[in-house]
């Protein structure tokens, strides 16, 4: 009842006029902390001398917060929230007091820990919370004490936190599974950005408005859906990429959903504007580093990207920064891309820590849609050049999975199920096809532009092509589990599963071992790995 209402009031809200004023005091141990950035999503005020701040606002984001300044982190509101802002909640003319409390911290040297696509929903059928508590959290707790020998850890959320479409099937919502986080724990404190799967798929037919109020629990939960934060040295930016739409026909399959989910990939204009502010505060020599949850770039995949332009006037933005780190998720996959004429930007996009929505039976391992190990991220940001760390939450040191193919294609032949996948499917990869015989297939979802993924036997390279083939494992884990003789076909099997970084070459023997190695473009060897042949192949392959 409390979450119709809300939404009522927001959908209303255009038509309560007027401005009120809001102010209040940052503050530290009792001290003012003058220059703090204070905004309601559309301006920015500084605190004075005392620490005070006022502005006049219509209060349309409903919300001010701060720009927690170098050296100090806003007190925290729970176990993974930092309270760097406050809801605004009389009526637009009213006047509201709200003040901020920061803590001192050294930051001289600090961490970040990258989760994304967490999908949490309390769905028995899937477990994604036990799972994560079983797999992911004591991964992450063991990064998070090693860092903390360095300095201070933080923790970014890059989207998808949630899951839209069971909100309502299991009463379970965004602010559900920050308290699910909060109190399972989680061991950083938590900058998060909004996915498409954070907003409420029961808010539909608003128009424009639609995006603003699917997000009202989002921003309950997390804050601002625009945002910066002073760590350090480092200037880091939180935006949202996704404009909700949920329009068209709903799936009925699930409670309370009244649109089709669908979201739009793209900056809205008052956030650009915002961020335009935003840098105004930051010279152009500050390291910066950008969050959001769809990539701006993918040339793995034209769905999985921000609409056409956006990078455009990101680049024009920040025209006078030489260089912006970009992290991403939403693709569940790990990938680096080349980033074309739009040099300043470095991206990372990273697979999903759910591995592919905690859809992988009992018992199987989970790996993301890609196939990459189930995973988090760990920077350390002392390095000049800091570059996010893969870490497999199941111990593995390797990014890279190599099939001997003709085990590969046994296992094909041999499995029941396979061979329903075969009937249903005759146009996906049958490996136990003759035509398969010694093929060495490499998935090495570290792979960047300008790598090159060698093969050899006997000493000798063996040609080397990229592969449009079936991931075998994504296959048996994800795919053929669910059929039996009865299945018939269906739309999402018939997509092929095939990764962004995956290679083929034919070695001329069945168990001659092969060596494979990636080098860089200078030639400087990465990685290197031997598989000794023939080489097991079942759910359990690494």
């Amino acid at each position: 009842m409390r979450s119709r209402l809300l939404i009522a009031l927001l959908a209303l809200a255009p038509f309560l006029a007027g401005c009120g004023i809001v102010k209040g005091h940052v503050t530290c141990e009792g001290r003012p902390v003058p220059g703090v950035q204070v905004s309601d999503g559309r301006q920015i005020v500084l605190t004075d001398a005392q620490g005070r701040y006022s502005m006049k606002t219509d209060k349309a984001d409903s919300m001010v917060f701060i720009t927690t300044p170098s050296g100090y982190i806003a007190r925290m509101t729970d176990a993974v929230r930092p309270g760097f802002w406050q809801l605004l909640t009389k009526a637009p003319a009213a006047p509201e007091v709200h003040d901020f409390e920061l803590v001192p911290q050294d930051q001289d040297r600090y961490s970040i820990i990258f989760i994304t696509d967490c999908h949490f929903a309390d769905d028995p059928s899937r477990d994604p919370l036990g799972r994560f508590k079983k797999t992911a959290l004591p991964a992450i707790c063991r990064e998070y004490e090693a860092a903390a020998a360095r300095g201070a850890v933080y923790s970014v959320n890059l989207g998808d936190f949630s899951h839209d479409r069971y909100w309502y099937d299991f009463d379970f919502n965004e602010a559900d599974a920050e308290r699910f986080l909060a109190d399972c724990g989680y061991p950083a404190p938590v900058y998060s950005v909004t996915g498409n799967h954070d907003n409420d798929g029961a808010v539909a037919g608003l128009g424009e408005r639609t995006d603003f109020v699917s997000a009202w629990n989002y921003r309950h939960t997390w804050g601002p859906a625009c945002y910066s934060v002073n760590i350090g040295k480092d200037h880091w930016i939180f935006m949202d990429s996704v404009e909700y739409i949920n329009d068209g026909e709903p799936d009925a399959r699930h409670k309370n959903i009244n649109g089709k989910r669908n979201y739009n990939c793209r900056f809205l204009d008052k956030d650009l504007d915002w961020l335009r502010e935003d840098l105004k505060y930051v010279t152009p020599d500050t390291r910066v580093f950008f969050c959001c949850h769809v990539p701006l770039v993918n040339d793995a995949s034209k769905s999985e990207v921000m609409q056409p332009g956006e990078i455009d006037k990101l680049d024009a933005i920040f025209k006078d920064f030489p260089k912006v780190y970009v992290f991403s998720g939403h693709t569940h996959k790990h990938i680096n891309t080349d980033m074309g004429k739009y040099t300043r930007f470095k991206q990372y996009i990273f697979a999903a820590t759910s591995g592919n929505m905690w859809q992988h039976p009992e018992g199987y391992q989970i790996i993301g849609s890609d196939s990459s190990n189930q995973s988090f991220n760990v920077m350390d940001c002392g390095e000049p050049d800091p570059a996010p760390r893969f870490v497999a939450v199941n111990g593995s040191p390797a990014m890279m999975r190599i099939y001997d193919i003709n085990a590969v294609g046994d296992f094909y032949r041999n499995d029941s199920q396979c061979r329903i996948f075969h009937r249903l499917y005759p146009e996906r990869s049958w490996y136990a096809d003759p035509g398969f015989r010694n093929m060495i297939y490499v998935n090495y979802w570290g792979y960047a532009p300008g790598q090159e993924v060698e093969i050899f036997e006997d000493g000798k390279p063996l040609s080397v092509e990229k592969s449009s083939l079936d991931e075998p494992l994504y296959v048996i884990t994800h795919v053929t589990p669910k059929l039996d003789d009865s299945s018939e076909p269906s739309k999402s099997n018939m997509k092929d599963r095939k990764t962004p970084h995956s290679f083929i070459a034919y070695a001329t023997t069945a168990d001659k071992p092969v060596i494979v190695r990636v080098s860089d473009a200078s030639g400087k060897v990465l990685y290197e790995e031997t598989m000794e042949r023939p080489k097991p192949f079942d759910k359990n392959t690494h």
